[in-house]
């Protein structure tokens, strides 16, 4: 095993996302008995299902704006925005002032969200605002809040969204305290290309409320795609967008020949990894952002919180000394409350909530760290790193299959003193 100077890195992150007791779900504030088994397939992200059980639903209770507004929600993730505008009139014509349906119209009309014919920034922009005027608790509509403030070069009211969704209590503990893991492992000055919520707002969240690690750039791969959003990256973190203006606008996805899609912001992507980092910064890659394509021109290494790309380095290789670090460095108690709060209403979070995803990625760690051990040999660090991988999986509250995980960095302790 080699440890080598990286000239590229990758963070290890995951998009968290719902029942009762299990620190990784959590029932959605307000819930009605009525609604309880519509969202429980929902929870799961079953929506077809669902959503005939939400109709049912608002069949029995007509004069329920909540159900007529998750029939809303699930019909908009279906992409049937006829009976999103149905339902949420109905909702709305029962309290003017409901913020679910407010929020559910505030994302059908944002364009980066939505397939409708009818998106309109400035009717998103209104009720996203009517949403958190009606209910200033509701964390949900300040993700879309903070899209819109960008694209409006709105500094203050981005900060202010960002700020709210701690305020809210809408990030958990959890999720809050695996980004710090993250971002607190990361090369100074080190440009973070996520790719889904729970890898971007609690990261820029931190950087706000708590002036956690200022100096990392935080870009989300999929908004790259938006020119507004390529220019403002471009600007506030003095990066090189790699193409003119024209050559962007020009610009159409296609598949190369071993399969891969190349959009975009993957385009920009590849030529800031080609150049070794970006604009003289570190560049640095969530887990969640597709790999295949990334693995061209550079070699992965291991290192605990974070993956890194180099040259130099063998795909298998694992940087020992800083993965356990990074063990020494992550307590499973602060994973062992939910990583999805009470009123978060997306079903993608709230699956990957369910399967644990953020202490999953931490358990792993340990994982990769005693397998790479145990091929050296090295009986005592890999039973080390087994008392470590139990003793987060007990703080945390990990059963199932992760506890598997526990077993079978306990079986490398064996397989290394052979």
């Amino acid at each position: 095993m080699r440890v080598s100077t990286p000239t590229i890195t990758i963070a290890v992150l995951t998009v968290a996302g719902a029942g009762c007791g299990n620190p990784g779900e959590q029932e959605l504030r307000g819930t009605s008995e009525v609604l309880r088994p519509a969202l429980e397939l929902y929870s799961q992200n079953k929506l077809d299902t669902a959503l005939s059980l939400f109709q049912s639903a608002v069949a029995g209770h007509p004069g329920d704006a909540d159900s007529h507004a998750w029939v809303a929600e699930t019909a908009r993730r279906l992409r049937q925005f006829g009976l999103v505008k149905e339902e949420t009139e109905a909702a709305l014509a029962i309290d003017p002032c409901n913020s679910f349906a407010h929020t559910v119209l505030g994302d059908a009309y944002r364009s980066e969200l939505s397939g409708w014919k009818e998106t309109d920034a400035d009717q998103s922009w209104t009720h996203y605002m009517k949403a958190v005027e009606c209910n200033p608790g509701d964390g949900n509509p300040w993700i879309g809040i903070w899209s819109g403030a960008m694209s409006q070069g709105d500094r203050a009211m981005e900060e202010r969204a960002l700020r709210q969704l701690v305020e809210t209590d809408f990030l958990t503990p959890s999720v809050l305290a695996f980004n710090r893991w993250v971002l607190r492992s990361l090369p100074e000055d080190a440009i973070l290309i996520t790719n889904g919520d729970w890898d971007t707002f609690p990261a820029l969240a931190l950087q706000f409320v708590e002036a956690t690690r200022g100096d990392v750039g935080i870009i989300n791969r999929s908004l790259l795609n938006l020119p507004w959003y390529a220019e403002l990256m471009s600007e506030r973190h003095g990066v090189d967008l790699q193409m003119g203006v024209a050559e962007r606008e020009s610009f159409r996805p296609h598949r190369e020949a071993d399969g891969t899609v190349v959009t975009l912001s993957d385009a920009m992507i590849y030529g800031w990894i080609e150049s070794g980092d970006v604009s003289g910064r570190p560049l640095v890659f969530s887990a969640t952002v597709y790999m295949k394509g990334f693995q061209k021109s550079a070699r992965i290494q291991f290192a605990g919180a974070h993956w890194r790309l180099s040259p130099e380095a063998d795909t298998r290789d694992v940087d020992a000394a800083s993965v356990r670090i990074a063990m020494e460095a992550v307590s499973g108690d602060n994973f062992s409350t939910p990583e999805v709060s009470q009123q978060d209403r997306s079903a993608i979070r709230r699956l990957a909530a369910r399967n644990r995803g953020l202490a999953r990625a931490v358990l792993h760690t340990g994982y990769r760290y005693a397998e790479a051990l145990s091929q050296s040999g090295d009986v005592a660090a890999v039973a080390e790193a087994a008392e470590w991988a139990e003793r987060f999986a007990n703080d945390a509250g990990l059963e199932g299959d992760h506890r598997g995980v526990v077993e079978r960095i306990k079986e490398m302790v064996q397989g290394a003193a052979r």
